[in-house]
């Protein structure tokens, strides 16, 4: 397939991480025969350097026009501007309990407080949790008449979608599930600022930072952004994974290239399952360089498609 990605740095880590997303790109593209056009601009302080402003019309009309958007870093002022000018109503982050899939769960905040938003975020919620199976559960916002509108949203998209494993949690019972029982949280639904919170919290607790991504999935477009810490430097050597992994969602919920995206993610876990990590993720700060955990996935991606290509030859 022919697909046209644009990549948005806001910084000199911003612009690092869309050089890790523009190297797993190419390999996906050599390996599967897609043709993927990369187009770089800028968003945040990058944008302000070169346009005058966070986040230029061009900038935005670029995004409205491609088939998927990744932000090398998310923490700039113009990042809900943009995915709210898109129609994108919440972003969702996924963790991994002590690296077993079956302790795997997500949480979802509304891109903002708006009645458009927050309502779009419960449908998509629901859809989400009925075609993985998971358990949802979900925390209203405190404006009683909101509350009563997504209610009747979402019991509209349960009743559409046939599923009845959601339930409404209090804010105190939202956090006491993420610290002693995670892994039973399924997908969490929240407002703007509460779901910021149990983000924030379930990142302390459960998840090695560099190595979560959001996804934002809108009707239309979605967008894509690693996970940086704040304190997170320019000369840092960064862990590639969290950049790889949001790669992964890119192919898997923009293209709706689910083969692709399963290679990405098989060549994160073969490499990991093998041994390698990068100093960060070791108690005595050894490890490989991040560099080099690049280079082991790209070769578990390329080996894929050095498979690939001898099955079509023996078709």
């Amino acid at each position: 397939m022919h697909a046209k990605i644009v990549l948005l740095p806001g910084s000199p880590v911003g612009e690092r991480l869309c050089g890790v997303a523009e190297e797993v790109l190419t390999d996906i593209s050599v390996a599967f025969g897609h043709t993927f056009s990369l187009v770089r601009d800028k968003i945040g302080e990058a944008a302000e350097r070169v346009y005058g402003v966070p986040l230029a019309e061009n900038t935005l009309r670029l995004c409205a026009q491609s088939n998927a958007v990744f932000i090398g870093d998310a923490n700039n002022e113009a990042e809900p501007f943009l995915l709210r000018a898109l129609g994108i109503p919440a972003k969702t982050r996924e963790y991994s309990v002590g690296g077993d899939e079956g302790g795997r769960f997500m949480i979802a905040r509304a891109v903002s407080e708006e009645k458009n938003a927050l309502r779009d975020m419960f449908r998509a919620g629901v859809r989400q949790a009925a075609e993985e199976n998971i358990p949802l559960s979900y925390l209203l916002p405190e404006n009683q008449a909101d509350a009563t509108i997504f209610l009747d949203a979402l019991e509209a998209e349960m009743k559409d979608a046939q599923f009845d494993q959601a339930q409404e949690i209090s804010p105190s019972e939202a956090m006491q599930s993420l610290v002693m029982s995670p892994a039973s949280v399924g997908l969490l639904m929240a407002p703007a600022y509460a779901g910021e919170m149990c983000m924030t919290l379930a990142t302390c607790l459960h998840g090695a930072p560099m190595l979560l991504h959001d996804a934002c999935i809108g009707k239309k477009l979605s967008v894509v952004e690693p996970y940086i810490p704040e304190r997170v430097k320019a000369n840092d050597d960064l862990n590639p994974l969290g950049a790889v992994t949001a790669v992964a969602s890119l192919l898997r919920y923009s293209l709706r290239l689910t083969e692709e995206a399963d290679c990405v993610m098989s060549a994160v876990k073969n490499v990991l399952d093998s041994g390698w990590r990068t100093p960060d993720m070791t108690d005595m700060g050894d490890g490989v360089s991040c560099y080099k955990m690049l280079q082991l996935i790209s070769d578990q991606i390329n080996l894929a498609g050095e498979l690939l290509q001898q099955r079509g030859g023996q078709s």
